[in-house]
């Protein structure tokens, strides 16, 4: 029992000396805001048709559509919360603009192609995103979505 003891004391301590000096990394657990390329602010309305929007209120029928859009194209890829083949989402909201979030959407391949922060992403997780090939409409429900579950 001792040297059960003892052996789970040097696991927990080499994991956190591992975790205390390793370089932080671009993506951990989704978004980590220490890494330079995340510090950009939302000004960056990314590649795209979309040049402006304009939001209000959180509209719940753009919600509603928005979410069987995410449940039917995205959710395979993403989770709200955690990592599954792509990065969580709940909080992208609060990181990027809303024309940056439409602009992936409609727009993907480009933006995987061009755009610093996605192609960090294809890198991190070594897959790129298959279009959803949404219209406006549903990319915006989709961006309407993802503005109400945001924490």
């Amino acid at each position: 029992m001792k040297l059960y003891s003892v052996s789970v004391f040097l696991l927990l301590s080499v994991m956190s000396m591992f975790l205390l000096f390793k370089k932080p990394g671009n993506i951990q657990k989704g978004i980590d805001v220490k890494s330079d390329i995340w510090q950009q602010d939302q000004k960056d309305k990314g590649i795209g048709p979309i040049k402006n929007i304009e939001l209000g209120a959180i509209d719940p029928k753009m919600v509603s559509k928005g979410k069987d859009l995410f449940n039917n194209k995205c959710l395979l890829c993403h989770d709200l919360d955690q990592k599954k083949i792509g990065p969580p989402l709940r909080n992208i909201t609060k990181t990027r603009a809303p024309e940056y979030i439409m602009n992936l959407l409609l727009n993907t391949v480009q933006m995987q192609q061009e755009d610093p922060i996605v192609k960090d992403l294809v890198s991190t997780y070594k897959i790129t995103m298959t279009p959803p090939e949404f219209s406006n409409e549903q990319a915006r429900s989709v961006l309407e979505y993802l503005r109400s579950v945001a924490k």
